[in-house]
């Protein structure tokens, strides 16, 4: 009996018989993207990906009840799955043969970005890309953030969990002219007062990720509040400001307690000895972006590689920090042309993320003017350097966990996730490793070891994959990857079919075509800048 008409009948026999109903775990919802969570929900005969680093074993039935993995049952490999099995009661029923089920991915360093950009686009495309949770920037104020958060967690928007980024203290904007007073400030600057005052910070409907990377000018400080917040069950997450890197820097830093360390800010100024600074031009401007983002690059050559994968990288792995590369974010330094010319910005990327893209001083990292080969070298450089490290990294047993700082740089949301995988394979991972850094790494890094793996009693979070991501992590893309069938014609296939988070079912199918349709709206009328880029400067 197929399940929709079995939910239908048992509905139909508690109403009439008098009893009590049972509760209906299918809740009602106004978005037809997604249904659940369900009483009991069953995943049949796919293939498995546990998330902690060990192979893909199946076929398997996955069975989730409410928010949470009941039951996993696999079968004999080469005679696959009984016909006669049942389905085990389910309410609904999901044909995972030929796919794969892997961890939802953990993003630990993401945005929402601020208005006009819509909030649901930027939503829908981590979904679709198999993102369950990500800890996101408050870009549009703490109090939405939390309100965001708090809909996530009841399941009331179609969205991943999240985890907001709150700032130690009173939140000082880009402009030192939105500073706020120093009587406002100083107690915050007090390592004595540190343990007073983590409460207000961490707990309950507060932050559990607090910023601390405006605290690098002070070494004490930085420590203090960091193993704080530790002990007060947060984490603490760091994008070390290259202002500060002389007091410290991506080593030191892991060494005074950050739980991780984004983007690759002060790894090559480790390696430059103690109390070496990096040889920057007399006219170097922190607040001018084109001078920070050139030179944050050029930084790298001054750094020797022995020194990078050898003390730098045992004083990380010894620190026990969690390294968040964000390899994605910054790929357009190496290759201007290629990020602005990528296929999927006319489907997928929205107007008003090109417009914030486009050179133009007014924007944060959007500093391509007068961008030269020279720049594009010097970078290429830094991400063999910088992947040789994350290498070393991994081999030696650090942490390595998973982020991808979009929608920024010409990075699109959900396929940057995408992109940081491959990233992280180019680095020399295996996808195994690369999976693990971006699922069960990232879940213990998070403190929340219920995620981040298939496996029973966990969270029912799960990305049901059309291909095998192991084999080819291109699958995760929306738009998959070509195959030849063993017809020999060539196919698309691949993608994200369904996202699960506690239990509910997210149609990718119908999330796409939102963001599709979102994007070709916000484009109506409107002159692409990029195309000036292209055309000749003469025209005959």
């Amino acid at each position: 009996m197929p399940p929709s008409i079995r939910r239908l009948l048992v509905v139909a026999v508690t109403l009439t018989s008098g009893l009590t109903p049972a509760p209906l775990y299918a809740q009602a919802s106004s978005d037809p993207a997604r249904e659940g969570p369900y009483r009991r929900l069953a995943i049949l005969n796919a293939m498995v990906i546990p998330g902690h680093g060990g192979p893909a074993f199946g076929p398997a039935d996955i069975v989730i009840e409410g928010s949470r993995i009941e039951r996993i049952v696999s079968y004999n490999g080469f005679s696959g799955r009984p016909a006669d099995t049942d389905d085990y009661g389910a309410d609904r029923v999901i044909d995972a043969t030929g796919m794969y089920v892997m961890p939802g991915l953990i993003d630990l360093h993401t945005h929402v970005r601020s208005e006009p950009l819509p909030l649901q686009y930027v939503y829908d495309l981590k979904l679709a890309h198999g993102v369950t949770t990500m800890v996101n920037g408050a870009d549009r104020g703490w109090a939405s953030a939390l309100e965001q958060q708090r809909l996530s967690d009841e399941n009331r928007i179609t969205a991943p969990r999240m985890y907001p980024i709150a700032d130690w203290g009173p939140s000082r904007g880009r402009d030192p002219g939105q500073a706020p007073p120093a009587a406002e400030i100083e107690p915050w600057y007090d390592p004595a007062r540190v343990s007073e005052l983590v409460g207000r910070v961490v707990g309950e409907g507060r932050a559990h990720v607090v910023r601390i990377g405006s605290l690098a000018w002070n070494a004490e400080l930085f420590g203090a509040v960091a193993h704080a917040v530790d002990e007060a069950g947060g984490i603490t997450t760091v994008h070390l400001p290259p202002s500060d890197l002389a007091v410290v820097d991506a080593a030191r830093a892991a060494e005074l307690g950050v739980t991780m360390i984004e983007h690759h800010y002060g790894y090559a100024e480790s390696a430059l000895g103690p109390g070496g600074l990096p040889d920057l031009p007399a006219d170097y401007n922190y607040m001018d972006e084109a001078h920070r983002f050139r030179q944050a690059g050029a930084v790298w050559r001054q750094a020797e590689e022995s020194v990078l994968v050898g003390e730098v990288v045992d004083r990380l792995v010894a620190s026990g920090v969690t390294l968040v590369p964000t390899m994605s974010a910054y790929e357009v330094n190496r290759d201007f042309n290629r990020a602005v010319g990528l296929p999927w910005h006319d489907l997928y990327t929205h107007r008003q993320l090109i417009e914030w893209y486009y050179p133009d001083p007014a924007y944060h990292a959007a500093h391509h003017w007068d961008w030269t080969s020279r720049d594009e070298a010097s970078w290429a450089d830094a991400y063999r350097k910088w992947e040789s490290l994350v290498h070393a990294f991994q081999d030696k047993g650090g942490r390595l966990g998973y982020g991808v700082d979009d929608p920024y740089l010409w990075n699109t949301s959900g396929l940057g996730n995408v992109r940081e995988l491959q990233l992280m394979q180019e680095s020399g991972l295996d996808p195994l490793e690369v999976i693990r850094a971006a699922t069960f790494t990232s879940a213990r890094t998070l403190k929340r070891p219920d995620l981040g793996l298939v496996q029973t009693g966990f969270t029912a979070d799960l990305a049901i994959v059309d291909g095998n991501p192991l084999d080819n992590l291109r699958y995760l893309y929306a738009f998959g990857a070509l195959h030849v069938d063993g017809a020999g014609r060539i196919i698309r296939r691949g993608g994200v079919r369904w996202t699960i988070k506690d239990g509910i079912v997210f149609d990718n199918a119908v999330l796409i075509e939102r963001v599709v349709r979102t994007v070709a709206e916000s484009k109506q009328g409107w002159t692409n800048p990029v195309t000036g880029l292209y055309t000749p400067l003469v025209v005959r």
